[in-house]
């Protein structure tokens, strides 16, 4: 018997269909901040209306194409990029998916000719800001909670950016 070493996973941009999958991921993944943030982290409204203004990238499991393993949200502007809501079912996070899915931000970035890539987090979730360091991402600012009647705790929102070209090039 022979084990293949193709991925059980593609990735691919994320469909009007999917977002019942995106919500599920999503909800699933940020389920953390519920110490510090109430109730759910989005809907299917809130996916819907993000689908216009920028791309869901999605992983999906090759086995079963109509799930969603993880998931991110890129909007792009002259020139800067936003990487939002990275999220990875909570059984495969630390598998590795965060970093392919945040690689393919960055291809569609520099295909687009865009020179830094911009994030949040949330303030209280200390152990992401090691992980963004190390994909090169260093604060920049703080800003506003936008939703503060979802907060449990006090807490604002962290910014991060990362140049997507040599500094020269800044």
């Amino acid at each position: 018997m022979s084990i293949s070493s193709e991925p059980t996973y593609a990735t691919r941009e994320g469909l009007p269909s999917d977002i019942p999958e995106i919500v599920r991921v999503t909800n699933l993944a940020y389920a953390v901040e519920a110490f510090c943030i109430k109730g759910p982290r989005t809907d299917q409204g809130d996916v819907a209306d993000r689908m216009p203004t920028g791309t869901f990238l999605v992983v999906e499991d090759r086995r079963n194409p109509s799930r969603i393993l993880g998931l991110v949200y890129l909007s792009l502007s002259p020139d800067r990029g936003y990487l939002g809501t990275l999220a990875v079912d909570p059984d495969l996070q630390g598998s590795g998916l965060s970093r392919i899915l945040v690689d393919a931000v960055e291809a569609r970035c520099r295909e687009a000719c865009v020179r830094f890539l911009d994030l949040t987090v949330v303030n209280l979730r200390k152990e992401l800001f090691p992980f963004y360091r190390k994909l090169g991402f260093a604060p920049t600012g703080v800003i506003s909670f936008p939703l503060p009647s979802k907060l449990i705790l006090p807490c604002h929102l962290v910014q991060m950016t990362k140049a997507l070209v040599p500094d020269e090039a800044l």
